[in-house]
């Protein structure tokens, strides 16, 4: 009786896996610094700090502009890029190819622009063909994802710009780059992008609560004749503010402090060994759902993660609580009309490929709990012929 009650009591200890594209797991030292005592932020201390967080964030950017520290989610960045960047008789022009994209919609539209839509079927990519052809319009802005995490999906950013630079030089190009800016390469400057987005969660390894923005001269021209109301998401102001090595108003100062160590952790990497560990992790993920038997989504696949449809014998709210309930492995479930159909890997920041093959082992088993043929044992050794362990 005692060695049974003590082998259930083992069994109830689960370890929590998380493999969401956001939240992301965190590093040991940026918990560390999360539990550091607080200082103020407006002493001499976070000055400081600040000053090292924004030549670091340059960095992670690509960009020779300032990247403003906004203490909000990453949707009240891409609020804040339309509000302080446009006039409200503007014209916009949104790609939306999935949740985010959607995003971009409602939020123009509740800003009471004007907003044309290039619509796109979940899991397929905007060609800059179609933008192209949606340039006999002025607009003055373009927004965009870089990678839609609702499908795990990549859209060509260089090449876009590039079509815009050629037709509408005069166009904002405002990018969520929230699932890709340090997973990727997406160098603001170099490709034009006039105001890039992302956010700590996803691979900053950090809790959610802070936004990034870089801008572009161009953009912060265009903001000194902005007439929408704003306040709070005012990016001019948090311009001016950072400059100064500060921020406008109190800001998440431990997420801050924490943000220092995970830049530090990306930049002592390299960035090119960050972008190809993911794409590593990425490719590597993609061969082994194969092998499990799952159908990839996306036609242009992320590397922040891998959307996948499950068998349609197969409820995938129920997959998804199965794995999570017996094995600790939180997995992300398609969102909308993928929901119950897809699940979404995530291997965005603070992940190695063993993480991934645990995760891959969890749903080969329940996948044969379900009653579909898996070979596990394959899909693991797929993965590690791919990422070459």
């Amino acid at each position: 009786m005692t060695l049974l009650f003590s082998a259930a009591r083992f069994l109830s200890m689960k370890k929590r896996f998380l493999f969401t594209p956001g939240p992301t797991p965190l590093p040991e030292r940026v918990m560390e610094a999360l539990g550091r005592p607080i200082i103020n932020h407006r002493s001499q201390d976070f000055k400081d700090l600040l000053g090292k967080v924004r030549d670091q964030l340059k960095k992670v950017f690509q960009t020779k502009n300032e990247v403003i520290i906004l203490t909000t989610s990453g949707t009240g960045a891409m609020e804040g890029a339309l509000s302080s960047s446009l006039k409200k008789t503007d014209r916009v022009l949104v790609v939306n190819a999935g949740k985010f994209g959607e995003r971009f919609e409602k939020l123009s539209k509740a800003l009471g622009l004007e907003t044309d839509v290039i619509q796109i079927e979940w899991g397929k990519s905007v060609t800059p063909a179609q933008i192209e052809a949606k340039l006999d319009k002025k607009y003055a802005a373009l927004c965009i994802q870089a990678s839609e995490t609702s499908t795990g999906t990549l859209h060509p950013i260089e090449a876009i710009s590039k079509v815009l630079q050629k037709k509408s030089p005069e166009t904002l190009l405002i990018v969520d780059g929230i699932t890709a800016v340090g997973a990727m390469n997406i160098p603001a400057d170099e490709w034009k992008i006039d105001i890039l987005i992302s956010g700590s969660q996803k691979a900053f390894m950090l809790p959610p609560g802070l936004a990034f923005a870089s801008i572009s001269e161009k953009a912060l021209e265009k903001m000194k004749s902005s007439d929408i109301p704003k306040f709070y998401l005012d990016f001019q102001r948090e311009h001016k503010s950072i400059l100064e090595n500060q921020t406008a108003f109190t800001p998440a100062i431990s997420l801050v402090v924490a943000l220092h160590e995970a830049l530090t952790m990306l930049l002592d990497e390299g960035l090119p060994l960050v972008f190809s560990r993911h794409e590593k992790l990425a490719e590597s993920s993609r061969a082994a759902l194969k092998a499990l038997g799952l159908t990839l989504a996306s036609e242009a696949p992320s590397v922040a993660c891998t959307a996948a449809f499950l068998p349609n014998s197969i409820n995938g709210k129920t997959f998804l609580k199965n794995i999570r309930d017996k094995y600790g492995f939180t997995i992300a479930g398609g969102q909308d009309e993928w929901e119950g159909k897809a699940i979404r890997l995530s291997h965005l920041g603070y992940y190695t490929a063993f993480d991934l093959m645990n995760a891959i082992a969890a749903m080969g088993r329940e996948l044969n709990r379900e009653g579909i043929k898996s070979d596990t044992a394959k899909a693991l050794s797929v993965f590690m012929d791919t990422y070459d362990l």
